[in-house]
């Protein structure tokens, strides 16, 4: 099964000069940690500056996000896919009919940027999952693959969203969807978890 049919991934950017604007400002010598960048951004700030301090901050934002490592957050379950970056509608209840599609947004940060020939970055992901009963007892015999997620971006991400497709048959009942995605350049993995029950009807509004 093609994971482009199950997963999308939506980054937000910054603009090449903003590494540039933190890590050598006019008349400065290069910032050697975190706390000198943030002065450096002070500085654009305080000259009037204020669009050189935007991305001065987005490149700031990826040093931290590097700095601790690969990992997700804000994972959600939602009633369709989501349309964007943070643009989705949360799911009021975790039951779902037997068979009902589950849909799933996560966020994830501090990934690898591999340089292409062509000048582009690309960031590719592998992304698994399995349900774990409520004693937390692994119900498949392995991770089951979803595929992998790829984006060759001309800019440099700082953070992205996941849109993920999650069908499953034969469990009814409460269970946890556990999840790992890994950054293939790296080989660091972040997981996460959501808790839902099969086998009940779910509320009208969410028959979509």
């Amino acid at each position: 099964m093609s994971n482009r049919s199950r997963s999308r991934v939506r980054l937000r950017t910054l603009p090449a000069l903003a590494l540039a604007a933190v890590m050598a400002l006019p008349g400065t010598a290069p910032a050697q940690d975190l706390t000198e960048a943030a002065s450096a951004i002070e500085q654009l700030l305080a000259t009037g500056r204020g669009p050189e301090a935007v991305a001065a901050a987005r490149m700031f934002l990826r040093h931290v996000t590097g700095e601790a490592g690969f990992g997700v957050t804000n994972a959600r379950l939602t009633l369709l896919p989501a349309e964007g970056y943070g643009m989705f509608e949360p799911r009021p209840t975790n039951v779902y009919a037997l068979g009902e599609p589950v849909y799933a947004y996560v966020e994830v940060y501090g990934f690898s940027m591999t340089p292409l020939a062509n000048g582009a970055n690309r960031l590719l992901f592998d992304v698994s999952f399995t349900l774990d009963s409520p004693e937390g007892r692994q119900m498949t015999d392995a991770m089951i693959p979803m595929g992998e997620v790829q984006l060759d971006s001309f800019s440099q991400p700082v953070d992205g969203f996941f849109h993920l497709t999650y069908r499953v048959t034969g469990a009814e009942g409460p269970f946890t969807l556990r999840t790992h995605v890994v950054d293939r350049a790296s080989g660091q993995t972040a997981e996460f978890s959501l808790p839902v029950v099969f086998g009940a009807a779910p509320a009208s509004a969410d028959r979509k």
